[in-house]
């Protein structure tokens, strides 16, 4: 794998930074065709190849393949991130199927390249920041989403204490998600404690 890695290495000297263009629930991001224009350039310099089709695990588990492949050497090292849908899929299931699908390919690149946005610009009120979190049911998912910073750390220590019931969690996520209660950098630290548990 020295190949694959070295060219790694090389891209991540080589890739600009990528700026927070788009706005949206109260927070800033960079949208995935942006993210793609500005790294597949440096990607192929290195002779790197990123490939990601959607696929299903053997128990019907939507999920993300996410493939970085060394042309030359063949060499790759591969990522499965599940598709985190919400309960209600609304009266166009194709666009938030597409929305949640987006949200994964990017958070994937990013686990898998080892690169990051530029810092998060958030745009939430100081009202918002101020207000306090009522403590989570002892064996339930966090509810409150007052403040978001609180509430990502009242979701990881949850998943932390309650292991086998991640399910539960990545549903009440992906609502707080869509409802703007917590932004992408906060659902990605919630996001890396599930993944955290379910690999254990």
């Amino acid at each position: 794998m020295k190949e694959l890695y070295q060219a790694l290495q090389n891209f991540q000297k080589q890739c600009p930074s990528l700026a927070r263009s788009k706005e949206g629930y109260n927070y800033q991001y960079t949208p995935l065709e942006e993210m793609l224009s500005v790294i597949q350039p440096v990607l192929h310099q290195n002779g790197l190849l990123l490939i990601q089709p959607p696929t299903s695990t053997c128990d019907g588990v939507s999920i993300i393949l996410t493939r970085l492949i060394h042309v030359d050497s063949g060499q790759e090292i591969t990522s499965e991130l599940p598709i985190f849908l919400p309960e209600d899929m609304g009266n166009k299931p194709m666009f938030t199927w597409g929305g949640s699908l987006t949200y994964g390919r990017r958070y994937a690149i990013k686990m898998l390249l080892g690169i990051e946005p530029d810092m998060d610009t958030n745009t939430e009120t100081v009202e918002v920041i101020e207000k306090k979190n009522k403590p989570a049911a002892k064996n339930e998912p966090p509810k409150t989403n007052e403040d978001g910073e609180a509430l990502t750390k009242q979701f990881i220590a949850y998943i932390k204490k309650n292991p086998d019931k991640v399910d539960s969690v990545k549903t009440r996520l992906s609502d707080r998600y869509s409802e703007g209660k917590i932004n992408e950098s906060q659902r990605d630290l919630i996001l890396q404690a599930i993944l955290e548990v379910e690999d254990k």
